[in-house]
């Protein structure tokens, strides 16, 4: 028991390490490994539920961001939970995807999921925010606040020429809590076809 014991607190020292030494001292770290997760591997199960990473998965992030996995593993499983949160708060109040005030709340919650992960261009997102508005009220379309959020980030990374592995579409749906369904009918509605997007990569 001892030993046990003794090990756990060795595991929670080394932890706080890595936390002083990395996290406060550059902040940026949790960016870097969010984005890569988000490009690279996909957190979400064939029946769209959030799964947990594994192992293997982990040391790839590790070595290709070359982050300790302790921080790593700190990061995605702050980022997992907290969206669960939000799933489940978006469950017990569905009043929310019907609001009557849905730029108002597209605005916010846009800000809202760029703080649970910083994977895409904010100030960006915003100006697209108000170019799909003007799209949708010429096509008298109105989509679901958390679908117009997703095709909000989208867009936005498409068109990101600072990176060129683009984000998994079923990770954006995921944070988004956005049906496929949903997400592809409005992509299409807007005229973002697999040929146009195809043929909008390859002008870049």
């Amino acid at each position: 028991m001892a030993q046990t014991l003794k090990k756990q607190y060795i595991d929670v020292r080394d932890s706080s390490d890595y936390y002083n030494k990395f996290y406060k001292s550059q902040n940026g770290l949790k960016p870097i490994v969010l984005n890569y997760l988000f490009r690279n591997i996909a957190f979400v199960t064939n029946q769209d539920k959030i799964r947990a990473l594994t192992t293997p998965e982990y040391e790839i992030i590790t070595k290709n961001t070359k982050i300790p996995v302790k921080l790593i593993h700190k990061f995605v499983s702050c980022f997992l939970i907290d969206l669960l949160r939000f799933k489940l708060f978006i469950q017990k109040n569905p009043q929310i995807l019907n609001s009557k005030k849905q730029n108002r709340k597209v605005h916010i919650y846009l800000h809202k999921f760029y703080r649970i992960a910083p994977v895409f261009d904010y100030k960006r997102a915003r100006e697209n925010t108000r170019i799909l508005r003007l799209k949708l009220d010429q096509l008298f379309f109105c989509p679901q606040i958390m679908t117009q959020i997703a095709i909000i980030i989208f867009i936005t990374d498409l068109l990101d020429k600072n990176h060129s592995q683009k984000i998994i579409q079923t990770n954006i749906r995921a944070l988004c809590d956005c049906s496929a369904y949903a997400f592809h009918r409005t992509r299409n509605k807007i005229g973002l076809t697999s040929k146009y997007i195809k043929n909008l990569l390859t002008l870049k």
